[in-house]
């Protein structure tokens, strides 16, 4: 779990990870929240002998902290992210692990990734409307590599990594807009196993504070048509962020990926200044292969 300054809903988080089912380690890794958040903190690894907790001196953000929580804990079979404000239904950790299993059939050196829908819920615990894949229109499609190169269909603090996965952690780039879970989720799609439940196993929190909703949810009507006007006049690339990542991904990886993956790739990095229209009509082509296959 990534903390930082966590006070309001970070009890209710921790209690419904601790009832979780296979359970065996808590490590909490605190970007030097405030010393009262801190003390709360403390509190919780004194009373539960099966919490870790990390504080780091200095504020490191969000994907230098998930990076050196991953890669101090290489020595798990398994690891699931949390965020701070969440909360895991009882039997989150249970399915996952079920789904891993079966995906893994007792080969564990590949990387192998679980992920899932969730919940959206207010301050108050109440249930919105539509999970997150629905408000980001990621439940009609099939999804597949193909669609995850268009857009990051793989939320961290919904997912179950293995060990071989957490690996790559390590390359995460930080000087880019993009997330852990878009690096991690690709490197499954392309070198290793994934498998995706539309079962919501979570209660994602929408409120002022929520970096991974707030960031990522692009779904209303005056944000989408401000990006195609910006689009359409040539200042704006649709898929610019999209472009970065995986030049990058290409560049780290290239040697050890597969020719059919790294063609579509190097072909996906083609469209780059193609405009607009060539570029909207290859998402509307990728995403509608993928809904009618």
């Amino acid at each position: 779990m990534i903390t930082f300054n966590g006070d309001l809903f970070f009890q209710q988080q921790l209690n419904s990870i601790l009832c979780q089912k296979y359970l065996k380690e808590v490590h909490i890794y605190d970007d030097n929240s405030s010393s009262d958040f801190k003390r709360i903190l403390r509190e919780a690894a004194n009373a539960h002998g099966i919490i870790t907790l990390h504080e780091n001196k200095g504020n490191l953000g969000v994907i230098r902290n998930i990076k050196k929580g991953l890669q101090e804990n290489y020595s798990a079979d398994y690891i699931a992210l949390a965020d701070q404000d969440d909360v895991w239904l009882e039997d989150k950790l249970e399915l996952c692990l079920k789904e891993m299993l079966e995906l893994e059939k007792g080969d564990n050196d590949i990387p192998t990734l679980i992920y899932h829908d969730m919940k959206i819920i207010d301050e108050n615990d109440q249930l919105l409307q539509g999970t997150f894949w629905q408000n980001r229109r990621q439940d009609i499609y099939e999804h597949s590599f193909q669609t995850n190169l268009i857009v990051n269909l793989v939320t961290g603090s919904a997912s179950l990594m293995n060990k071989e996965l957490t690996k790559y952690a390590k390359d995460i780039p930080e000087n880019l807009e993009i997330y852990h879970d878009a690096w991690l989720g690709m490197v499954a799609y392309t070198m290793g196993r994934v498998k995706s439940i539309k079962k919501p196993l979570s209660a994602h929190r929408s409120h002022e504070k929520s970096l991974t909703f707030n960031q990522k949810r692009s779904n209303s009507l005056l944000k989408r048509v401000r990006n195609n006007v910006m689009q359409l006049s040539g200042k704006e690339e649709p898929l610019k962020h999209q472009f970065q990542f995986i030049e990058c991904f290409l560049e780290t990886y290239e040697s050890r990926l597969e020719t059919t993956y790294r063609l579509n790739l190097q072909e996906f990095l083609s469209l780059k200044g193609k405009g607009y229209l060539t570029q909207k009509k290859h998402i509307w082509e990728a995403q509608n292969k993928s809904l009618f296959s």
